[in-house]
């Protein structure tokens, strides 16, 4: 077994971007096994680049957990 981790973010740059989502997906190999998905409050606004890129809005986070959560 193994885990996928897939993270989206603000942007690009370590020191300023803030996390939106993080997915895990635990497979064998051949099959999923279980996944975990979720939208993450950063605390900032997504920058409109961001939502083009990922399709997260700041509608979909405004009530979402913060990543410390």
């Amino acid at each position: 077994m193994f885990a996928i981790v897939d993270i989206e973010t603000t942007g690009g740059t370590p020191q300023q971007a803030r996390i939106l989502e993080i997915c895990v997906v635990i497979t064998d190999g051949k099959s999923v096994q279980k996944v975990y998905e979720t939208l993450l409050n950063p605390g900032v606004s997504v920058p409109s680049g961001i939502t083009s890129l990922t399709g997260i809005t700041n509608e979909m986070i405004r009530h979402a957990p913060s990543f410390a959560s």
